[in-house]
């Protein structure tokens, strides 16, 4: 793939079907454009067809279908003069419930089930928005430590997050493939939704679980440092790290979604001054109703 490269954005899209399959159901997509005021914002998402219940690929490029439709339309009234957080928020959600009927619908339909993961990613203003469920991951990058800024919604994570199984354990788990939640499997949902900040030259990587089981966080943050500082563009990186994964000989879908903000409306004083006036980004989404009250 051709080096890509936006005056506000750098970034790379790289995916492989991986050792021993066929089809690929991993999807991404990456959207860029300017709010009625010009400033830039970036979506980026990318979703995993869950492979053993009906038709991954299927599910994987309804969803997107959907989300093609979504940003076409309904984003450029929700990125109004100024962006209502909440009403994005609201926004994603109903998108998220959408694909999950449509998704039941065709599962039912099918008469098996029809379900994929999903991740999506909002930037504007230097601030995230991300939208979760399932197990691609999204991770920030700051130039030196790599951080996990999603989490995985699958059984062998929450037996980890309750200290039954360690990292490596996880990865070799005969269960490691079973997911607590995605869409497309019941009409509830649980959605993992979360706000924060970065700046100039913060990196986002979106990935699918095909590149995390075969490289460690801390294999991912080595890579991603001596890349930066050998210079190498968004789209070398995200095809190497590819690479990377099949060198493991991956036997899942793999597929990476490189972001990186190059510009900023903000001087260290207004900097500054955006955070405090924001502070409840930094605050579970759960909690905004509470804090308005208070504030």
């Amino acid at each position: 793939m051709r080096t890509t490269f936006a005056v506000n954005w750098h970034y790379g899209v790289a995916t492989h079907s991986g050792w021993f399959r066929m089809m690929n159901e991993d999807r991404s997509m990456l959207r860029i454009g300017t709010t009625k005021r010009g400033e830039p914002y970036a979506v980026a998402v990318i979703a995993d067809g869950v492979g053993g219940s009906g038709d991954g690929e299927k599910a994987s490029e309804t969803a997107f279908e959907i989300i093609r439709g979504w940003l076409d339309r309904e984003l450029k009234s929700v990125l109004r003069d100024p962006v209502d957080w909440d009403r994005l928020d609201h926004s994603v959600q109903r998108l998220f419930h959408a694909i999950n009927e449509k998704l039941l619908m065709i599962g039912n339909r099918a008469g098996s089930q029809v379900s994929t993961t999903l991740t999506l990613l909002f930037l504007l203003n230097e601030t995230f928005f991300l939208c979760h469920t399932g197990d691609c991951r999204i991770y920030r990058f700051n130039g030196s430590r790599l951080r996990q800024i999603t989490k995985d919604q699958s059984w062998v994570s929450s037996q980890v997050r309750l200290g039954r199984l360690t990292q490596k354990q996880a990865q070799v788990h005969p269960k490691r493939h079973i997911l607590l939640h995605c869409l497309g499997v019941s009409k509830e949902l649980n959605l993992y939704r979360r706000t924060g900040f970065y700046t100039k030259n913060s990196l986002f990587l979106l990935c699918s679980d095909g590149l995390y089981n075969r490289l460690s966080d801390l294999a991912v943050e080595r890579f991603l440092t001596e890349q930066l500082q050998s210079g190498a563009d968004m789209q070398l990186i995200c095809d190497k790290i590819v690479d990377k994964a099949l060198d493991k000989r991956s036997p899942d879908n793999i597929s990476a979604v490189l972001l990186q903000s190059l510009d900023s409306h903000f001087n260290p004083l207004q900097r500054a001054w955006h955070r405090a006036k924001n502070i409840d980004k930094l605050f579970p989404v759960e909690w905004r109703k509470w804090y308005n009250k208070l504030s």
